[in-house]
């Protein structure tokens, strides 16, 4: 069955391809869960980039986090924005996190985040000039590792898509837009 073949249901909030695409481009924090040694899940927020189907961060080979993926590199990823109901869309991807150590994949993923950079703002515009230099300094102190997290298992939402459904199904009107008033 072809993608032309696929239907929608009247409560699909499924992102297309191109939405999540976008939502991955401008969003700057990703929520990704690895595992403890013990087996429970243990979460942390980062800066990500997206490129090519795949979301890529820049952790510290000591970390606690890097250590959980090395033991079990099965990891998901949590993209989320929104703050009311009907604004709430996400990308949640499950996949396994590798290392990358082909230089220039490296590059392109370095040319794909400095064009959020551009876009979005780096996020340390705001930060005092000391933590915006230590950071700079630990980047560039080789004790880094770069890790891709190919897509395996994707799931998206956009909770906006069903207003007309829920609008609907209460027997309330449209909602008229300030346009449609003036006439």
């Amino acid at each position: 069955m072809g993608p032309a073949a696929v239907r929608r249901s009247p409560m699909e909030t499924s992102l297309t391809p191109e939405e999540m695409r976008e939502l991955l481009e401008t969003e700057r924090t990703v929520i990704l869960a690895t595992t403890r040694k013990s087996g429970s899940p243990v979460m942390h927020a980062l800066w990500f980039t997206y490129l090519d189907d795949a979301i890529y961060i820049n952790i510290q080979s000591s970390s606690f986090k890097y250590r959980n993926i090395q033991r079990d590199n099965r990891v998901c990823c949590l993209v989320e924005t929104g703050e009311s109901y009907f604004e709430l869309r996400g990308v949640m991807v499950e996949g396994r996190a590798v290392p990358v150590t082909d230089p220039e994949e490296r590059a392109r993923v370095q040319a794909a985040a400095d064009r959020k950079a551009e876009r979005i703002g780096s996020g340390l515009e705001e930060m005092p000039s000391y933590f915006r230099d230590s950071r700079h300094r630990r980047l560039e102190r080789g004790d880094r590792v770069m890790l891709k997290i190919p897509f395996e298992r994707v799931r998206t939402w956009d909770f906006g898509k069903v207003r007309d459904h829920y609008r609907k199904a209460s027997g309330a009107p449209r909602a008229r837009s300030p346009r449609e008033g003036e006439a």
